[in-house]
Parts: structure tokens; sequence; C-alpha cells
């Protein structure tokens, strides 16, 4: 499999493989992230997902992120729960708005304070 590390600014072009004994091989990266990255991407693909939730009574819709990246699979259940989601004010900068979001054990959060 062929991709492109988004771990830095570089921007690697990896070559990643599974070998016989079920070990992956990386090749192409000019760091340790680069391989790390190359490993993860063939073995469980993840995304950090920005998304936006209604806010009860108010036009303007509250912008939320995901704590942490969630597995590529999972990305539009994720989506579809931002979807469903209307939250009330007072909401600060990191609070959760959704916990366990799509069963995948993180949390999507505010980005903003409203």
């Amino acid at each position: 499999m062929k991709t492109i590390c988004i771990n830095c600014p570089k921007g690697c072009e990896l070559e990643v493989a599974r070998m016989a004994d079920a070990a992956v091989a990386v090749s192409g990266n000019a760091c340790p992230r680069g391989e790390e990255y190359g490993r993860n991407e063939l073995v469980n693909p993840t995304r950090m997902v920005t998304g936006l939730v209604r806010v009860a009574g108010m036009r303007k819709p509250l912008p939320v992120k995901t704590k942490t990246a969630v597995p590529k699979g999972k990305i539009d259940a994720v989506l579809f729960a931002m979807h469903q989601t209307t939250v009330q004010l007072p909401v600060k900068i990191g609070d959760v708005v959704i916990p366990d979001v799509a069963g995948t054990g993180v949390d999507v959060t505010a980005t903003a304070n409203m």
C-alpha cells in the first residue's frame, strides 16, 4: 500500500506492506513518526473529526471536534451523532458535548465558547 505521511510537513511517500509473519514493513519515512503512521494506516486507520452541532434557541451552530482520533469506519456514525445533537448554553471550549460518541470511547468537545 502506498500512502503519504501527514504527521509532519515533509509529507513522506510511504510504502507499507504486511509481511508473511503478520509484521508490518514501512519504507520511505524520514522519521520514526512516519513509520508509526504507516503501520497504523495499515492496521487501524484513524482520523480526527470536526463538525458543528445545533445550539438550542440559536441559528449559529457550535463548532466541535473529537478529543482524539476515531477509527475511519466510525466517521459516518460520529458525524450522524453530531448532526442529531443539540446543546444548551453556556458552553466553554473543552466541554464534552457528546460522551463516547458512536461507541468509540472518544468524547466530542466544544471548540468555542458560547
